[in-house]
């Protein structure tokens, strides 16, 4: 049997061996990312609250009256536009989240700031480019299925 040559052997171990390295992101980053993204879904929800309301006629309150206090008075008023809103918040949240999360790795808010999740399988989801998928030799995060990373470092 011939023994394997020199280059061969040396390719396939470089292969094995391959580290892809990542750096974990720090609380400010992740800060930012999560405020940026608030202020979209704020941004949303302000403006089809606002389309609803001026379609079905209903009295939109003054500059001066807007403000957090509004939104607890309608809340507890049972005032369906107001309890409407904060449902629609919670609920465009959750879908956000979920979509940008599972389908990309990453938030618009992430995108920006440079952060996004790697997966600690080892394998990439559909349609997803993610750090960990980069090398076959990347050792998964201990602890936890995914990890937010920063700029990924060969």
């Amino acid at each position: 049997m011939p023994a394997p040559s020199a280059s061969s052997s040396a390719s396939s171990r470089g292969r094995a061996e391959r580290v892809v390295r990542v750096r974990v992101t720090g609380f400010p980053r992740r800060a930012v990312a999560a405020l940026l993204d608030l202020g979209l879904l704020l941004a949303l929800t302000t403006a089809v609250t606002t389309t609803v309301a001026l379609a079905l006629g209903v009295p939109m309150p003054g500059l001066r009256e807007i403000g957090p206090d509004l939104l607890v008075a309608g809340i507890l008023d049972r005032n369906p536009m107001a309890v409407g809103a904060v449902g629609l918040f919670l609920g465009m949240t959750g879908l956000y989240q979920l979509y940008f999360g599972g389908m990309s790795g990453q938030t618009p808010g992430m995108r920006l700031v440079g952060i996004r999740l790697i997966s600690a399988r080892r394998r990439a989801r559909p349609g997803a480019r993610t750090a960990a998928s980069a090398g076959a030799g990347a050792q998964p995060p201990a602890g936890g299925a995914r990890l937010a990373v920063g700029a990924v470092r060969s």
